[in-house]
C-alpha cells in the first residue's frame, strides 16, 4: 500500500517549487504576482516555500498571473515528483491502486 499523506505533502512540494520557478522564469517579483493575482504577496511567500498549500481557488490565481492553466501547474508538479521521487513512488501505481479500489 501507499502512503497517500507522504505522496500529498511531497505532491505540494512540488507545486510550490513549479509556482516559484514559474514565476521567476517569467521574471516577475513577488509584488508583481501579488498584483498580478490578487493575492497577498505574504501569502504567495508562504505557498513557494511550502509553508502552506493553496486552496483552488488561489492556485487558479497563481498559475494564471504567471501564464499558467491550473492544470499545467498541477502537470509540472506530477512530472516533478514522478522524476525526483521515481524509484520511492509510483504515481501511476497509485492511481491503478486508487481505480481498483
Amino acid at each position: 500500500m501507499f502512503d497517500v499523506s507522504k505522496i500529498s505533502s511531497l505532491l505540494c512540494a512540488a507545486l510550490s517549487d513549479v509556482l516559484r520557478e514559474a514565476r521567476l522564469a517569467a521574471g516577475l517579483s513577488l509584488g508583481a504576482v501579488a498584483e498580478l493575482s490578487g493575492l497577498n504577496r505574504q501569502a504567495i511567500t508562504f505557498i513557494e516555500r511550502g509553508d502552506r498549500n493553496p486552496t483552488t481557488e488561489t492556485l487558479a490565481k497563481l498559475s494564471l498571473a504567471l501564464g499558467l492553466l491550473p492544470s499545467e501547474a498541477w502537470n509540472r508538479a506530477e512530472k516533478r515528483l514522478e522524476s525526483r521521487e521515481k524509484k520511492a513512488i509510483s504515481l501511476s501505481k497509485v492511481r491503478k491502486n486508487l481505480k481498483g479500489s
